[in-house]
């Protein structure tokens, strides 16, 4: 009784085994490669980001050096009530 019913799983199960490996030799190089791609994408987004924020630190800082100049204080930009 068992031979019939494990003989349809056991041919699957071989070409599995012999299959994965040569699927894996396959993929791997691909998988590498989006990995790759992937990080080589968010190390240039950082840079971008460091950029950004640079630049934003500046505009601020000549902000606030002009309102310095003039004489004027954060407060005194509030509108009154």
């Amino acid at each position: 009784m068992y031979p019939a019913v494990v003989t349809p799983f056991v041919k699957p199960f071989l070409v599995g085994i012999v299959a994965a490996p040569v699927g894996w030799a396959v993929l791997k190089p691909l998988f590498r490669g989006v990995v790759k791609a992937t990080v080589v994408v968010a190390m240039e987004a950082k840079k971008l980001a460091a950029e950004a924020g640079e630049e934003f630190q500046d505009v601020a800082a000549e902000v606030s050096a002009d309102m310095a100049a003039k004489g004027r204080t954060a407060a005194s930009l509030r509108p009154k009530a």
